[in-house]
């Protein structure tokens, strides 16, 4: 009898072996393309592609008041039917948020928080605070970079929750005004290297007025800039001015010179 016991134990054992390995391989396949940083001094979340560990997306945020947000080493994971979905109602605060994905336990992504249902009905003081320790202990986020999240990074998704030790207060203050993503065209570091200089005439990120209204609107008529002009030299701007350096052969650093910016202003003028 012992023997025939043995026997099937060895069988069993040889049976583990052979779909360990696909298992694992399934597991490792769950985790997903990209991971995510959660710099909670900075109020910065950052999510990496895990390939190359290029920024892919990175987005201002506001975490829980004190140490409610847990630090360390988390998965991504759903563990109810509303997780991951457009609205989501946390009874316990009764607001509703959008694209909520799950850290651990109660600890989310998620939106701003809404008293309804509604896009007009978001806490504006929530808004205020966006940047800044706010929350019960969730991550917020902007409506879309919650959505992003929900629609990009699936269950098993390496999640990394720390205190910086960097100061990155002009990073806070770009993404403040808006969040980079890779699909906007622009790299990402194009998107944190403002470079403006009243004294060169030097027009990039950050600076503003008549002057960059002028220009969104001539690259719009070349058909380089897309959108209203808007009086900020944001992203879009950064992209058309890319766009418009490599069609005439220099290179593109999406800054506008005082002879580029002349050059742009008199294309396609009569002479």
């Amino acid at each position: 009898m012992s023997r025939r016991i043995n026997t099937l134990l060895i069988a069993l054992c040889a049976a583990l072996a052979l779909v360990s390995v696909p298992l694992r391989s399934t597991l490792a396949e769950s985790a997903g393309e990209y991971r995510i940083d959660v710099d909670v001094a900075n109020q910065i979340t950052t999510v990496y592609r895990r390939a190359d560990g290029a920024v892919v997306r990175q987005m201002i945020c506001s975490t829980g008041i004190g140490d409610t947000t847990p630090r360390g080493a988390f998965t991504l994971q759903t563990s109810r039917s509303s997780d991951r979905k457009e609205w989501y109602f946390i009874g316990k605060y009764q607001c509703y948020v959008k694209f909520p994905t799950r850290i651990q336990g109660s600890i989310l992504f998620h939106s701003l928080p809404y008293a309804a249902q509604s896009m007009e009905a978001v806490d504006p003081e929530a808004v205020e605070q966006l940047g800044s320790k706010a929350s019960h202990g969730c991550v917020r986020l902007r409506w879309e970079d919650a959505e992003w999240i929900a629609a990009h990074c699936p269950d098993g998704t390496e999640t990394r929750i720390f205190t910086g030790a960097r100061n990155e207060s002009d990073l806070r203050q770009l993404l403040l005004e808006e969040s980079y993503s890779s699909d906007s065209g622009l790299s990402y570091e194009a998107f944190v290297a403002p470079i403006h200089s009243i004294e060169t005439f030097t027009l990039g990120r950050g600076a503003r007025g008549d002057a960059v209204s002028a220009l969104q609107r001539q690259l719009g008529r070349l058909g380089y800039f897309v959108g209203r002009p808007t009086g900020e030299y944001d992203s879009a701007t950064v992209v058309a001015i890319m766009r418009y350096q490599s069609a005439i052969g220099l290179s593109p650093t999406g800054v506008a010179t005082q002879a580029l910016f002349e050059r742009i202003m008199t294309d396609g003028a009569t002479p």
